[in-house]
């Protein structure tokens, strides 16, 4: 156990570094955008763009680290993220600030796909839940972290500030690349048996995958309302502060770090289809609850509900998806994993929610996520996700 933590803590070092800068843009970014002139269907549009470039990128970088290690992806994945975000801070003119936006996604999405299947190759056979609960918990810290100092900076010091500080928190984590991941220059995937197929050759596999793509986009796409329109929620309807959105970003970052390890551990022992049909519930329920809100008070309890159903959510899907795998393919299936069926699902969330905002009213946005959610449980009930458990764990 110790030997597997040793080969997995400078990966998720990198991955703490690259979501501390994500969660610190991630609360202001639609504030930023409207506050430069951009609408809200607009800013829908705009950070649709960047989950674009994320699917891109995600379903590729992975692929890219089983070939030739995990250390180049780390690299450009922070370093040239935080050259970028500078770009598009300096961008003058739309076009280029959406070719900006692109740009990063494609860019960030280097660490997360190559950082989940390093862990999953490494992970015990029978505890991959649990050890995707731990990169949860990393993410979660981050978010928190990164809110919180986020929501203050916007708030006293102004939008630019939180950008400037995001760029050099990217460019210190290629450094820390740079030097701690020179062991990790190749990865050495070729001194593994060499399998053809991506998933077994059983065709059941490629069905079960695409099950629990088609389940985790309807997850997902909740997360892609929130992180677009709950600050708008929150600022423009409800007329609480940017603060506010700090706060709340942050306890959503808490939420993840306190049910991340003991919902994988959980879902080793009971099931992950199970609890991959409480968290869509769960965020389902969390999802009316944010479209009714109208204090700080039901704002935090609703989305703190959403992130418990999330923080549910990802370390059971995760380890039925690296099941479903052989160890030299852990880093191309989790880049498409993250790429095809997560940032699908928050880009749609992102673009469709805009739409429903102008159209029908910011409220219903959130309306619209609930009832995605439900059609993920009722696609949990009748597919057959749970059939990928078990088939692969032998040879990992």
């Amino acid at each position: 156990m110790k030997k597997t933590f040793n080969k997995i803590t400078p990966i998720l070092n990198i991955l703490a570094i690259s979501m501390l800068s994500l969660s610190m843009l991630e609360p202001v970014l639609p504030l930023y955008l409207i506050n430069v002139g951009f609408s809200s269907k607009a800013t829908g549009v705009m950070i649709s763009v960047l989950w674009l470039g994320m699917i891109i990128g995600e379903s590729s970088w992975g692929w890219v680290a089983d070939r030739i290690g995990i250390r180049i992806p780390m690299i450009w994945g922070t370093l040239a993220s935080g050259i970028i975000l500078l770009g598009f801070l300096l961008a003058k003119g739309t076009y280029i600030a959406f070719i900006a936006i692109l740009c990063l996604g494609l860019f960030r999405s280097a660490v997360f796909g190559p950082a989940r299947g390093h862990v999953g190759k490494h992970a015990p056979a029978f505890r991959k839940a649990a050890f995707m609960g731990i990169v949860t918990v990393v993410i979660g810290g981050s978010k928190s972290l990164g809110a919180l100092s986020s929501g203050l900076l916007a708030s006293n010091l102004g939008y630019n500030w939180v950008i400037h500080l995001t760029i050099g928190i990217y460019i210190l984590g290629g450094l820390m690349a740079i030097i701690t991941l020179k062991d990790l220059k190749y990865n050495a995937p070729k001194l593994l048996p060499v399998d053809k197929h991506l998933f077994t050759k059983n065709s059941k596999n490629y069905r079960c995958m695409f099950s629990l793509c088609v389940v985790t986009s309807c997850e997902l796409f909740g997360l892609g309302l929130i992180t677009t329109f709950l600050p708008l929620l929150i600022t423009q309807v409800a007329g609480l502060s940017v603060t506010s959105v700090g706060v709340i970003f942050t306890v959503r970052g808490i939420i993840t770090m306190i049910f991340g390890v003991p919902m994988g551990t959980l879902a080793d022992r009971k099931g992950k289809k199970l609890l991959i049909i409480i968290a869509l519930t769960t965020s389902a329920v969390s999802m009316i609850g944010i479209s009714m809100a109208n204090s700080f008070l039901c704002f935090l309890v609703s989305t703190a509900l959403f992130e418990v159903g999330l923080a549910t959510y990802s370390p059971a899907a995760l380890a039925l998806l690296s099941d479903s795998v052989s160890s030299e393919h852990q880093g191309s299936v989790m880049g498409i994993y993250g790429g095809i069926c997560e940032n699908t699902g928050i880009m749609a969330g992102a673009f469709s929610g805009g739409f429903v905002w102008n159209i029908f009213g910011p409220r219903a946005t959130f309306l619209l996520g609930s009832l995605v959610c439900i059609i993920g449980v009722i696609m949990s009930l009748i597919l057959n996700i749970e059939e990928i458990e078990g088939v692969n764990k032998p040879t990992n």
